[in-house]
């Protein structure tokens, strides 16, 4: 029998994969320009719920009766064969929204993206590259009502968050 940090690490779980399944409703259901910074908070959500379950299912299974029990009352998967199925769901619809967010970042030019801005550094203009902060609504759009956005937010959603 090994010792588990399940009760301590599947709250933190939890906690990610709603965080994770905020972010993308977040890019879903708002309207208006599209901060980049958002996209990026919800790809950084996703790898660290992905690295929170991966964590809380490896712990569970060194005390399994022990960490379903403890399960049961979080109000999600209830088993952990349930859990890794949940996660298995989870992975395939984020590789397929990922591929759905770089198949639309590639509809876009360059200078949609990226634009020369000139900064003052050390008393001389000096032009760099610099990244937009948002893309328009009309931009955006596709990427909001992709469906492998709301399959992803599905899978999510299927765990309690």
């Amino acid at each position: 029998m090994a010792l588990s940090r399940f009760p301590a690490v599947m709250p933190r779980a939890a906690e990610a994969v709603i965080a994770a399944a905020d972010a993308l409703r977040y890019i879903r259901d708002t309207s208006g320009d599209l901060r980049l910074r958002e996209i990026d908070g919800a790809i950084e959500a996703l790898r660290a719920a992905k690295l929170a379950c991966l964590a809380a299912l490896a712990e569970g299974q060194k005390q399994p009766v022990a960490a379903e029990a403890f399960m049961a009352s979080l109000g999600g998967p209830e088993t952990l064969a349930d859990f890794g199925a949940a996660l298995a769901q989870i992975d395939a619809a984020a590789t397929a929204w990922n591929d759905s967010w770089a198949a639309w970042l590639n509809t876009l030019a360059v200078s949609d993206l990226i634009q020369p801005a000139t900064m003052l550094r050390e008393g001389v203009d000096t032009r760099y590259i610099a990244r937009i902060e948002a893309v328009p609504d009309a931009t955006a759009a596709p990427l909001r009502q992709a469906q492998a956005l709301d399959d992803l937010i599905a899978a999510l959603e299927a765990t309690g968050a």
